[in-house]
């Protein structure tokens, strides 16, 4: 089973989630897994579309990525799926707010 972790860096600022959401959310994305990530989406917790991040670019087991959730995006916390290139998939977490993550790992 497939485990995920996060880590919060406060950044030297103080953000609200009003003025994060106003501009994109970057943060790492970790695959600390065998397996390499095929897709990897966010959706809003509250309801919206959901947004693919990896942009059909994989990211290998051991490797890190920077993703985006481009501007406009008017949520802060995300519900999160990894699929996994044998098609399996994982619902990673319900409540990550990347306004106040800079990493996001998935751990094996």
């Amino acid at each position: 089973m497939r485990h995920i972790a996060f880590t919060a860096l406060i950044a030297a600022s103080v953000f609200t989630p009003l003025a994060a959401a106003a501009e994109n959310l970057t943060f790492t994305l970790e695959n600390h897994t065998p397996n390499m990530i095929v897709q990897f989406y966010a959706t809003p917790q509250g309801g919206g579309k959901r947004l693919e991040l990896l942009n059909k670019k994989g990211l290998w087991g051991g490797k890190s990525r920077k993703l985006t959730i481009a501007r406009g995006a008017d949520a802060c916390v995300y519900s999160t799926r990894a699929v996994f290139e044998d098609n399996s998939f994982e619902s990673v977490s319900r409540k990550i707010d990347f306004c106040e993550t800079d990493v996001y790992s998935i751990e094996d």
